[in-house]
């Protein structure tokens, strides 16, 4: 269920970034395994005021349907999520000028600057035997960070700690698709000049 999420026990002392983003999770569409790449460009979109305000949960089903049917998961037929390119396609097309963020340096600069970024971390996929598990990718918007974590949408908690965040963001899979310590943000000018949303009364189509 979409809502608008906190940095949850971030330290103030130290906090840089967002006071809340609204946040898509993989449950508002329909390929629930495989559709994170949509949902964080919609989160993406929505800060970027592509969509209008917060949305109801009818809403947002309606986005993500939007988005998953124009921009579905292409890797090996979707079976393996969504690749870099089309995240960056479903942002272009909805009018969004991108630029890479690279490096931890140049990500917490553009969180500092209340610019989320996209990013995509190496996690677990499904249980193979035993203890194994076949390696994954899943795509979250970075919105803030501390000095001992990083804060992110649709993910199991509202942070990761640096060290994990680091380890993930360098691992196999982002490696495989040319995302691994690169990030996708909103050119800067764009941040406080937002592309205005449709009319009231009017849906917002991505096409």
């Amino acid at each position: 269920m979409p809502w608008r999420i906190y940095p949850d026990g971030a330290d103030p002392e130290t906090y840089q970034g967002l006071d809340s983003i609204y946040e898509f999770v993989n449950g508002d569409g329909e390929f629930r395994k495989f559709n994170c790449g949509q949902a964080a460009a919609c989160t993406f979109l929505t800060h970027c005021r592509v969509f209008p305000g917060d949305h109801t949960p009818e809403e947002a089903r309606e986005i993500m349907g939007l988005a998953e049917k124009n921009h579905p998961p292409d890797n090996m037929g979707g079976w393996f999520g969504t690749s870099r390119r089309r995240v960056e396609r479903i942002c272009r097309t909805a009018g969004i000028p991108i630029e890479a963020v690279e490096g931890e340096e140049d990500l917490r600069k553009h969180l500092s600057d209340r610019q989320p970024v996209i990013v995509m971390c190496g996690v677990e996929g499904a249980k193979l035997f035993g203890r194994w598990f076949a390696p994954a990718g899943h795509w979250m918007v970075a919105y803030g960070y501390d000095s001992k974590n990083i804060f992110l949408t649709n993910w199991s908690g509202p942070s990761m700690t640096w060290e994990e965040f680091r380890k993930c963001w360098g691992s196999f899979i982002p490696r495989m698709l040319s995302i691994h310590n690169i990030g996708i943000a909103a050119v800067t000018q764009l941040v406080d000049s937002p592309v205005p949303g449709p009319a009231p009364g009017q849906p917002t189509a991505i096409v």
